[in-house]
């Protein structure tokens, strides 16, 4: 299944927890869109990500001062 999840209207450090928990929901070969701010760091992001042994399969885009990339479970 494919999910987005926005952040964009938040400031850190919310959009790590929320990004955290959706990414506890996620099963094996979910994937998750997340489209933060450009005050949210992406190398947090990327540190969350390899902690929970996901893979980024689209590490930036930027658009409109926001950054999105995609989350796949494993």
């Amino acid at each position: 299944m494919q999910y987005s999840l926005d952040l964009t209207g938040y400031c850190c450090p919310l959009p790590l927890f929320m990004a955290k928990k959706a990414m506890d929901d996620l099963k094996k070969g979910d994937s998750l869109e997340i489209l933060l701010n450009k005050q949210s760091s992406l190398a947090d992001f990327e540190l969350l990500v390899q902690e929970n042994y996901f893979q980024i399969e689209i590490i930036e885009q930027a658009v409109k001062n926001k950054i999105i990339f995609t989350l796949l479970a494993q």
